[in-house]
């Protein structure tokens, strides 16, 4: 299993990130998710950082941290262009 860890600025981040990625049984600790993925399971990694990326921007989430494999990132919303 890998371990994917969320962590956001704010509870009602927080929230919001555990509402829309319920289908991966997110696990919350304060404004931390871990969620557990499949060893080797990029689809569905691919999948879980598609649905961050669409609830941060569809709740005006600035940004939020995301450590994988002992690598830390930081995720921000895409800009739609106009």
């Amino acid at each position: 299993m890998r371990l994917l860890q969320i962590r956001v600025r704010t509870d009602e981040d927080a929230d919001c990130l555990v509402r829309e990625l319920a289908v991966y049984s997110p696990k919350r600790s304060k404004r931390s998710i871990l969620i557990e993925l499949e060893e080797r399971s990029q689809t569905d990694l691919l999948a879980l950082l598609a649905a961050v990326e669409t609830c941060l921007r569809a709740n005006d989430i600035r940004s939020v941290r995301i450590e994988l494999d002992g690598k830390k990132y930081t995720m921000a919303p895409a800009q739609l262009s106009h």
